[in-house]
């Protein structure tokens, strides 16, 4: 069984492309939406995170993993390994299908906008550099939450809006959404670069980790899927519902291991 984690609604995009690419594979879902957002959180609090979902998916009957999250680094994941053992923890991150996919592409100048956990990562910057891809970084901050809330249409605009002036700065022509949910903000980004004026690629990596997982993990199952949540959202089992069906059922589990949600982020 895959499992695939992530703060919030974003990971869906990923799970919902593994699903299309593969209606037989058994798939369970863990979105830590009490947690969420991942972005401002400092390593320590991302790996007891990461700890617990992979944790809770394995508990589940994952044995194969897609962390679905941007800010959970290579550097988060790679203590997992030892943790899990090498034969429980199969892991596809973001960044390194990213890079392959978009090499191909052969753009001339990108822009990331992506949490401040990511961009303070540097890991775009660095992976992309090294095929040659000049890379820019934004952070866009409240942006994942906003989405996660259905926010409307003019606070997107106003949360968007630094990644368009930066794209002008910069002369870029390719964005690549570097957290998982902003591809669900996907015509808000297209309505605010059509108002600057200025032609966008958008580059979803949430595309090139599930051609990477399917082909890389075991596809032949039942095709079950199961969603997991740490706090309930009618907005994220609306998205379950749309991208999977009336038919998949939103579970509410408890928090294991806490990490410090009272300071505003």
């Amino acid at each position: 069984m895959i499992g695939i984690f992530d703060s919030g609604i974003g990971g869906l995009g990923a799970a919902s492309q593994i699903r299309k690419k593969a209606p037989r594979a058994d798939l369970v879902y863990f979105g830590d939406l009490a947690n969420m957002p991942y972005g401002p959180r400092p390593v320590h609090e991302l790996f007891t995170l990461t700890l617990d979902a992979m944790t809770r998916l394995r508990q589940a009957g994952a044995t194969e993993f897609v962390a679905a999250c941007n800010s959970v680094s290579v550097a988060v994941l790679a203590p997992m390994l030892d943790l899990f053992g090498s034969s429980h923890a199969r892991v596809i991150e973001m960044v390194g299908p990213a890079t392959h996919a978009l090499y191909q592409l052969s753009p001339k100048k990108v822009l990331v906008a992506a949490t401040l956990a990511t961009v303070r990562s540097g890991l775009y910057e660095r992976a992309f550099g090294a095929q040659g891809i000049a890379t820019e970084m934004i952070a866009l901050a409240d942006l994942a939450s906003a989405i996660e809330r259905e926010a409307s249409p003019e606070e997107l605009n106003h949360l968007i809006l630094p990644a368009v002036k930066r794209a002008q700065e910069i002369g870029a022509d390719t964005l690549v959404f570097g957290c998982t949910q902003y591809p669900f903000a996907r015509a808000a980004f297209a309505r605010a670069f059509a108002h600057a004026q200025m032609p966008m690629r958008f580059f979803d990596p949430s595309e090139a980790v599930a051609e990477q997982a399917v082909a890389v993990f075991n596809t032949d199952g039942q095709g079950k899927t199961l969603v997991l949540v740490s706090k309930p959202s009618a907005v994220f089992e609306k998205t379950v519902h749309q991208l999977f069906g009336p038919s998949v059922c939103v579970q509410t589990v408890g928090v294991e291991n806490k990490v410090d949600n009272s300071v505003e982020r």
